[in-house]
């Protein structure tokens, strides 16, 4: 239920801090490491500290885990200990960036010198001078007071998280990736909208490719958590013309675990009504070909996260068997996993505002429309334009307000952002959300992350984006042995495949993020972390 009392938004942050700190913490050991390894054989240079903060990361790192699971049970301490965390992270980052550039600056200059000069410089910055008390090497280079400061908070954060009784090495449970109910093959109980997709997929479906010899074709819809895929693909499923074309039909909900075992054991107890328990992958695979053989069918495999070209190879070994026309649907948020299909994806866009309107009131007063319903006309369009088009979110907040018979209690609905819900009354959305963002490689999490500094509805330029990434220092050219701003590009193009950013309706130049994430990427860092100013213009 939605409370009357506004909610931080800090909500969905908390559902993803663990691993954005650990993607952030990766950053970290590549500069210690770097630091540490590149200049431990230099004459009297001692990197003994460099190697106690590496311990002392590597300490905290190992109970990120378990720290995320205790905040989201609502212990405060966890929470603020995890903020700390990660203001650290960002100031010892900092300070190694420094550190680098003052080797660096030191070294080009000591290079340039006389060799009288280089002996200078090797006495002054490999450890001669033994003033400071933390390491002379530090000093000599940069603000002895930082230095300190940075050790005090690191020792304070470990001594802290043995107070706290986190636990290492915990395995990630995925609590909250897997939190998605397994979906089914039969529809939801109203349709709206989509006309206009639905009679392209069925087409694609019940049609035959002239001039093609594969037996087998595979229909990728791909989109945005929350933007309806599943939805389609059980409205196609149960089309009364699709039927008619297949002898045999399986629905699969794959998630975020693709075990070749289990989806073939799922499809063969979906084609023959058999359960085939205790039969390892040969037996079923086989059975399954059998099945198949000289046989039109469809399956769907809902949700796949899958990218390895491999194990999909492995998966569609029985399916060959079947007569040509037959189709594979799966839905996707990853471009990626469409392209090792070899099939064209089709891409799904938010619902128009009218049909969010309709599937809000639906859910909310079991009508079509709000016309036998006045007192909540304005107020439920005002509710249905912040859904924003994604159908999850207008499901989830009608089925809120379905008790709701005050338009007073609609109007406190509005003020709330439709995440602000406590995790454990209404959990639909903000697993969808994390459920993309875990999946992101750790390099295209920070990547991802500072897009909050643009407004909601910012629309921006590939190469605007990747320049401002490269100035934030957030891309690593050398270490990928390739151009930065190409590499820049490949990120932002990772990203738009992944659905994290979209390509304008307006300008096909420019890309933007949709609000849902727009506000998943403000509440990661808490609004803090980057400075907006110098971004400018607009939509």
């Amino acid at each position: 239920m939605f409370s009357t009392v506004t909610h931080s938004p800090m909500a969905v942050g908390e559902i993803v801090l663990g691993s954005f700190l650990a993607s952030f913490f990766q950053v970290l050991f590549d500069k210690l490491s770097s630091l540490t390894l590149g200049y431990a054989q230099q004459e009297g240079f001692n990197t003994t500290l460099l190697e106690e903060w590496k311990g002392m990361l590597l300490t905290i790192n190992a109970v990120l885990v378990d720290a995320e699971d205790k905040q989201l049970s609502n212990n405060p301490l966890v929470k603020l200990w995890l903020d700390d965390v990660r203001d650290l992270t960002y100031d010892m980052e900092d300070l190694l960036d420094e550190l680098v550039i003052k080797i660096t600056q030191v070294e080009s200059e000591a290079k340039s010198s006389t060799s009288k000069g280089l002996e200078k410089w090797k006495s002054s910055f490999f450890g001669q001078d033994r003033s400071s008390k933390l390491n002379p090497n530090l000093h000599s280079l940069v603000s002895e007071t930082k230095v300190q400061e940075v050790n005090g908070r690191l020792k304070a954060i470990v001594t802290r998280k043995a107070h706290l009784s986190l636990r290492e090495n915990v395995v990630d449970k995925s609590n909250y990736t897997n939190k998605r109910d397994p979906t089914t093959s039969l529809s939801e109980p109203q349709f709206f909208g989509r006309e206009k997709e639905e009679a392209q997929i069925v087409e694609l479906l019940i049609s035959e490719v002239e001039n093609s010899n594969a037996m087998l074709s595979i229909v990728p819809i791909v989109g945005m958590g929350g933007v309806g895929k599943t939805a389609l693909a059980q409205r196609v499923y149960n089309d009364a013309k699709v039927n008619g074309c297949f002898e045999k039909r399986a629905w699969v909900c794959v998630s975020d675990v693709f075990n070749v075992l289990d989806i073939t054991k799922t499809t063969l107890r979906s084609i023959t009504g058999l359960s085939n328990e205790g039969e390892d992958l040969n037996e079923l695979q086989v059975k399954l070909k059998d099945n198949l053989s000289g046989k039109k069918f469809l399956v769907v495999l809902d949700d796949i996260w899958n990218e390895k070209y491999e194990k999909w190879t492995a998966l569609l070994k029985p399916f060959e068997a079947g007569a040509k026309g037959s189709k594979i649907i799966i839905t996707t948020r990853n471009l990626h996993v469409a392209s090792i299909t070899r099939a064209s994806p089709y891409p799904l866009r938010e619902l128009s505002f009218d049909d969010c309107v309709s599937l809000l009131a639906f859910h909310a007063l079991g009508a079509t429309n709000f016309e036998s319903h006045p007192a909540f006309k304005i107020i439920g369009k005002k509710i249905a334009k912040r859904c924003k088009g994604l159908p999850l979110a207008a499901k989830m907040v009608g089925g809120v307000l379905r008790t709701k018979s005050n338009p007073d209690e609609w109007e406190d609905t509005l003020k709330n952002k439709i995440w602000d819900i406590p995790m454990a009354e209404n959990d639909e959305v903000l697993p969808v959300l994390k459920l993309s963002y875990v999946h992101l490689p750790s390099y295209l999490k920070r990547c991802f992350a500072y897009c909050a500094v643009f407004p909601k509805d910012y629309e921006i330029e590939r190469d605007e984006l990747v320049h401002l990434w490269i100035a934030g220092g957030f891309l690593d050219g050398q270490k990928a042995n390739e151009n930065i701003l190409k590499l820049g590009r490949k990120h932002f193009d990772e990203l738009v495949s992944r659905s994290f950013l979209q390509q304008s309706s307006i300008d096909a130049s420019k890309f933007s993020m949709h609000d849902l994430l727009n506000d998943l990427a403000k509440s990661i860092l808490g609004g803090t972390c980057f400075s907006s100013g110098g971004v400018s213009g607009g939509k």
